[in-house]
């Protein structure tokens, strides 16, 4: 059964660019999972009308029609009174809901005694079924039109993942007998995507029609999405297998990795794969590729720990660079970067280790080297893995994560590359340097 559903998050703070837009995205992979055909993700304005309007639109094209926001306690929270112009209903007191804000208001410390604001909060029009928010004091309300479901969240991100995960997802489950829909990712690099798709070109020409491609160039990658739908997820995954395996063979020149996730996620079930360790050294980055190793469940098992040596004393103290290597060659070079990272690698004691060193700016670095350059280095204390970089039109948070996420791609290279070669410290094999230029990856 093909579900039909539409995504409203209401919110002056969201048009203004005040706050960005997580809920939808998070309620778009919710209801994919699900086999749903997402119609339109709508962003609306605080307003009574336009609420209206926004509803009446997505009730006439979607079978389920989910919204968040504007279920607060304070006079902008207008989606129940437009809940109730949209019902014909008036909004009644729910003993339920108030017992509920009385809880986690004594549960956090707070005065359990209610001001007229927290009692408007526990008014819900009369048409709707209120679902149980643990997590805080608006209620989701759940309202069936004819044979439409218009569900409404709490705005809070937190609060709307724990009720989507524990009430809402297995509601929908219950009420609706929708295809399952199988995913998975490859991840290409070093050909751009319009290169990409002329390769690919026969290949879509004889896909099945239950399978569909979708291409997502990343900083330094390409996603090649395949999904396939059937009636079990088992079976969607069945039907994907030889198309996967035939795309793998073109684009083998071309494949970093098949695992399927977030890069992080992927280097770490390449490092778990291959029952290897990682650390970092890093100074433009300041951290971010470790806060990103460890954002991953179960990262202690491969992520040891990391310098941040942003000052050049201390990546000469902390990591042994020698001082002579930064004063011939500047600290934002191939060389020190190594040097870096071969630190890090011997003094955590892991079986790879990356490291980066930049300027992310706006001023040049100390010697001079101009804004957006920056030199990324793997290792394994025998062979090493370079990349050159310089992106000179980005502002210090786009390049920072510019930096970090070719930082784990290298790292994903590195892995690859010297498979059954690393953490042997008998081998003579003489210093395996490659450098790899910055490659655009979409045209």
């Amino acid at each position: 059964m093909n579900i039909k559903a539409s995504i409203l998050t209401i919110g002056d703070e969201l048009l203004v660019g005040q706050i960005v837009d997580t809920n939808s995205t998070f309620i778009a992979q919710s209801l994919t999972k699900l086999g749903y055909d997402i119609q339109e993700i709508i962003s609306v304005k605080d307003e009574t009308v336009r609420i209206i309007e926004a509803f009446t639109r997505a009730l006439t094209q979607s079978d389920v029609v989910l919204v968040t926001g504007g279920l607060g306690p304070t006079r902008d929270d207008k989606t129940k009174q437009a809940l109730c112009l949209l019902l014909d209903c008036e909004l009644k007191s729910d003993p339920k809901v108030l017992k509920n804000i009385t809880r986690l208001f004594k549960k956090r410390g707070y005065k359990t005694e209610l001001n007229q604001l927290n009692k408007h909060q526990g008014l819900v029009p009369e048409k709707s079924i209120v679902v149980e928010n643990t997590e805080g004091t608006a209620p989701c309300l759940w309202t069936e039109i004819d044979d439409k479901v218009l569900i409404n969240l709490p705005g809070v991100p937190f609060e709307m993942k724990a009720l989507m995960r524990k009430k809402i997802i297995p509601k929908l489950q219950k009420k609706y007998n929708s295809d399952a829909i199988y995913q998975h990712d490859v991840m290409i690099h070093n050909i751009t995507e319009s290169d990409l798709a002329i390769l690919l070109e026969k290949w879509e020409n004889n896909l099945p029609q239950s399978i569909q491609v979708a291409y997502l160039p990343s900083r330094a990658a390409i996603d090649l999405r395949l999904t396939s739908i059937g009636t079990t997820q088992q079976e969607a995954k069945k039907m994907l297998q030889p198309s996967l395996q035939s795309l793998k063979k073109i684009i083998k020149p071309y494949l970093l990795t098949a695992y399927s996730g977030k890069i992080e996620e992927r280097l770490g079930a390449i490092l778990r794969q291959q029952k290897r360790t990682i650390s970092t050294a890093e100074s433009c980055t300041g951290g971010a590729i470790a806060q990103l190793l460890t954002s991953v469940s179960g990262s202690s098992v491969y992520f040891v720990g990391g310098v941040v040596a942003y000052a050049t004393d201390l990546k000469i103290r902390v990591l042994q660079v020698s001082k002579t290597l930064v004063e011939e060659k500047t600290v934002v070079s191939e060389e020190v970067a190594i040097a870096m990272a071969k630190g890090a690698q011997k003094k955590l004691k892991s079986s790879i280790a990356v490291a980066t060193t930049g300027v992310a700016g706006p001023k040049k670095g100390e010697d001079g080297k101009p804004v957006g350059t920056a030199w990324i280095a793997v290792t394994d204390g025998e062979n090493s893995l370079t990349q050159a970089c310089f992106y000179p039109y980005m502002d210090r948070e786009d390049f920072t994560k510019t930096i970090t996420t070719n930082a784990l791609l290298l790292s994903i290279r590195f892995l690859l590359d010297n498979n059954n070669q690393i953490a042997k410290p008998k081998r003579t094999q003489k210093k395996k340097v490659q450098k790899n230029k910055q490659e655009k990856q979409k045209t």
